[in-house]
């Protein structure tokens, strides 16, 4: 009974928890983002840092992601060559070819 009150307290702190949202400059944002990616942090966590605050997460691991239609998709098989009937197997080897792709991109952006 004791576990499920401590749980209970910790939900309520975190549904009183504040959050704060900032419209700053595009530079100042994008050196806080850039210095949290460095850091390996999220942004929030670089907030944290700045003022002070305890952070009580563990370094993380940044992610790229963004949306796709169904008819972007399509035309990424079409662009890739990649002709697959299985639906979740083509979704992999195009998510496969978009990394390979990113990498590419980043590799040639690298020398310049």
């Amino acid at each position: 009974m004791n576990i499920k009150k401590d749980t209970w307290q910790k939900q309520e702190r975190a549904v009183r928890a504040t959050q704060l949202a900032f419209d700053l400059s595009s530079e100042v944002q994008k050196h806080i983002k850039k210095q949290a990616i460095d850091d390996e942090v999220t942004p929030s966590d670089m907030i944290r840092r700045i003022l002070g605050l305890e952070v009580k997460s563990k370094k993380t691991r940044q992610r790229l992601s963004f949306n796709l239609s169904d008819e972007e998709l399509n035309q990424l098989g079409v662009q890739f060559g990649i002709v697959e009937p299985d639906e979740a197997r083509k979704k992999r080897l195009i998510k496969q070819q978009v990394a390979d792709l990113l990498i590419q991109f980043t590799e040639q952006n690298k020398q310049t």
